[in-house]
């Protein structure tokens, strides 16, 4: 009942933005038509992205010091970012492409994890709300399925907050609560590093992981269940993945990943955990990455969307969306530079009489909507729930954070 409230609402907020598309254009028709066909899908119904990295890009340029950045300018003329391989982004380009919302990745390196990680994750939140606040108007925070919807009859992007790496979390349980009272709403479990409690795809060659989650990494799960924050699998090895799959009481994502089967990165998802993730109710949101796509090779839209229809195949329609990964890569497929650019997706996908306008539909967003409103409806079933007081074994870290304060028992205090 609650995910028809959500579908219902999808529904009705069409009829405020475009007129119903009562007829699909044909898979014959031309270019000019498909397009024409695919931007008013787009209007009709929101287009979601699961991860773009814009504010990595603003910490390593302007060490998050926008006071000659705005959001809602056109960055293409403007230094550093004219001349940046990885910038893709801002506003005036992503009503162009017709995004209705995006994850913004906050992210710290691995090389801060046992450091001072929760300091730099905090202050990646930091500059993606004052960087939306700068653009009010035109952008503005979204923590809900709801409030996605609401911003986008009102022709506002959403902007929504996602973790990339759960060593940013430095294994507290306090710190996800507080990171999802911020607005962040989901945690890639790992980068490209393994935490204490969850272990990553590392693809850098070395030999198959296979350790999963730790049972303290399960109770990571559980609460991030209990909170409503979708848990994203994105650079997880398959064993985590998996893991991961046999905890959750909600549907997980990829927020940016592709087929293994297609190219063997181990970045990339088995077959085997595509066909699970239906069971789970779940979503992998295709990256517009070569190096998954492709393994290096230029890749086009083609390849883009070989790697769509693989998923589909795999797990279902119900299970596929976008998550391209912009201002993230380097090298982006032919014919995809830039966040323009998703309306020539679905024009080409037009030429597919197997792809409904519903399915594309579902594609583009609807899909998201769905696993984020089922996170939400757990987070309400579990509301009763105490939050976790699980602490991260002591063995797990203790060799490799040495430096910092560690609680003791002591005497009870006395007063003079």
């Amino acid at each position: 009942m609650f995910l028809l409230v959500v579908a219902v609402a999808v529904v009705s907020m069409a009829s405020c933005r475009a007129s119903p598309l009562s007829v699909r254009v044909s898979p014959q028709a031309s270019h000019q038509d498909r397009l024409k066909a695919a931007h008013a899908l787009l209007a009709h119904s929101p287009l979601i992205d699961g991860h773009n990295d814009l504010p990595w890009n603003l910490r390593q340029l302007l060490h998050n010091k926008l006071e000659s950045f705005n959001l809602s300018r056109d960055l293409t003329n403007e230094d550093p970012w004219r001349t940046t391989p990885s910038s893709h982004t801002d506003l005036p380009r992503l009503r162009k492409g017709q995004v209705a919302a995006q994850f913004w990745s906050v992210r710290v390196p691995c090389e801060a994890q046992y450091l001072n990680t929760v300091q730099v994750l905090l202050e990646q939140v930091d500059v993606v709300k004052r960087m939306v606040a700068a653009s009010a108007g035109n952008t503005a925070l979204a923590r809900s399925s709801t409030e996605v919807v609401a911003l986008f009859e009102r022709g506002t992007v959403a902007s929504l907050v996602g973790v990339e790496g759960g060593h940013g979390l430095a294994g507290s349980m306090g710190v996800l609560r507080s990171l999802y009272d911020l607005g962040v709403r989901y945690i890639t479990l790992t980068h490209d590093c393994h935490t204490p409690w969850a272990e990553s795809a590392e693809s850098n060659g070395a030999a198959p992981n296979t350790a999963g989650l730790t049972p303290f990494g399960k109770e990571m799960i559980l609460e991030m269940n209990r909170l409503g924050v979708m848990i994203d699998l994105s650079h997880t090895s398959a064993a985590t993945s998996r893991d991961v799959l046999a905890t959750s009481r909600a549907p997980v994502i990829f927020s940016h990943a592709a087929a293994r089967a297609l190219c063997p990165n181990t970045r990339n998802i088995p077959d085997d955990i595509l066909t699970a993730l239906a069971d789970n109710g779940g979503l992998v949101m295709v990256s517009f990455s070569s190096d998954l796509l492709t393994c290096g090779r230029a890749a086009t839209i083609n390849d883009v969307i070989a790697h769509i229809n693989h998923v589909r195949t795999m797990a279902g329609v119900d299970y596929v969306g976008i998550g391209a990964g912009y201002d993230g890569i380097t090298s982006t497929p032919k014919d995809l530079p830039d966040v323009t650019c998703y309306p020539l997706l679905f024009a080409e996908l037009l030429r597919d009489a197997t792809w409904s306008l519903q399915d594309l539909k579902k594609l583009a967003g609807l899909n998201l909507l769905r696993v984020l409103a089922r996170a939400e409806q757990v987070r309400d079933e579990l509301s009763g729930e105490r939050p976790s007081e699980e602490i991260i074994p002591i063995h797990d870290i203790d060799s490799r954070w040495p430096c910092r304060y560690k609680f003791t028992s002591l005497p009870p205090l006395t007063h003079t």
